[in-house]
């Protein structure tokens, strides 16, 4: 398997299952961006434009509750 060899990576969202929030279902991807760093838990240094969506609306649904 070739590595990835483009010099920036989008930073990936984690939940609190530790799977990577925009893609929550695969394993191997939340194991993947954790080994290649580039996954995190500082919200604000998201660059995955699917997981600030997604961290857009969660925000959104904890306020209006």
């Amino acid at each position: 398997m070739s590595q990835d060899k483009r010099q920036k990576r989008d930073l990936h969202a984690l939940n609190p299952d530790g799977m990577v929030l925009c893609n929550p279902r695969d394993k191997e991807a939340a194991h993947r961006a954790e080994v290649e760093g580039i996954a995190t838990d500082d919200h604000s240094a998201v660059t995955c434009r699917n997981c600030l969506d997604l961290l857009y609306k969660l925000s959104k649904e904890k306020r209006n509750q």
